[in-house]
């Protein structure tokens, strides 16, 4: 894979352990049954379970599937230390949660201390507590609202008393493109301070659930661009522009697929890049490998 760093709510009565160290070293294929944190390649990883049972299996880059059962509290989450503000992901997920769940993107501010979450989408409650909303806006095809709150509890700087960011989509989705920068924006906007960056993570989280399941494929760098018309569809495309001067390329969906067909090749700011057609594609996230290597 030859693009940069390429490879998809917290309640407020629900204890997280953020501080937990990130020790470990793992590989692609490693399966986590056990409350436990540490890197994979470029990508931080952590796992966390209050009662009942659940599995992490780490694929490439930023990939990897979860399921759970009859638990408490449980997350899996996967991404970069400390991320930026630039940060733009673009995911697929077959999501398949029951009872309390959500699919969102997760970090920390510091100075201030700040949780943050973008909730993409969610099982049978919608996050969160808080029912005031600060402001409301578009981005990436869809409409959130911005929340906040004080919470105390566990977070990177031990038991204490910190502010939670939310952004909310409307509808839910499972599949798509999210740039932070416009969420950051918003906050500070609605005037929520923005500090420095901690984390950005792809992160998926159940509170009293029966049961539930997520095979996520993300994509978390700085150097992808989202198209605003989707050449007739109904969803963006993404262009995809590899950090190399090999070409012609080989293109895979998410799925593994191979791509036979492209719409062109485009120019973006002095670099090439590839639009892919959409009438040849099963899913949003797409790999480039360069023939000949």
């Amino acid at each position: 894979m030859y693009f940069k760093r390429i490879t998809a709510f917290l309640l407020v009565f629900l204890f997280i352990p953020v501080c937990a160290q990130w020790g470990s070293q793992y590989n692609v294929g490693d399966v986590i049954s056990n409350n436990a944190s540490g890197t994979q390649g470029d990508y931080h990883v952590e796992y966390w379970k209050d009662g009942g049972s659940g599995t992490m299996t780490l694929k490439e880059g930023c990939n990897f599937s979860c399921q759970w059962g009859q638990v408490n509290n449980i997350l899996f989450r996967k991404g970069v230390r400390p991320g930026s503000r630039d940060e733009i992901i673009v995911y697929e997920a077959d999501y398949k949660p029951q009872g309390n769940s959500y699919l969102s993107i997760y970090g920390w501010f510091e100075n201030p201390l700040v949780e943050y979450y973008i909730i993409e989408s969610w099982g049978s409650w919608k996050p969160p507590n808080d029912k005031t909303v600060r402001k409301t806006f578009q981005s990436d095809g869809g409409e959130y609202t911005v929340h906040s709150n004080s919470r105390t509890g566990a977070s990177i700087k031990g038991n204490t008393t910190f502010q939670q960011y939310w952004s909310v989509r409307k509808e839910k989705r499972t599949s798509g493109t999210i740039t932070c920068a416009n969420h950051f924006k918003a906050w500070q906007d609605a005037g929520l301070s923005i500090g420095t960056f901690y984390e950005v993570s792809f992160n998926v989280e159940a509170y009293q659930s029966p049961g539930g399941q997520a095979d996520v494929v993300v994509t978390i760098g700085t150097d992808i661009t989202d198209v605003a018309a989707g050449f007739g569809s109904e969803r963006p495309e993404a262009i995809l522009r590899p950090l190399n001067s090999y070409t012609p390329a080989t293109f895979y969906n998410a799925l593994g697929q191979k791509m036979t067909g492209t719409a062109g090749r485009v120019t973006f700011q002095g670099q090439h890049s590839v639009l892919l057609n959409p009438e040849n594609r099963a899913s949003g996230v797409f790999f480039s490998i360069p023939e000949g290597r």
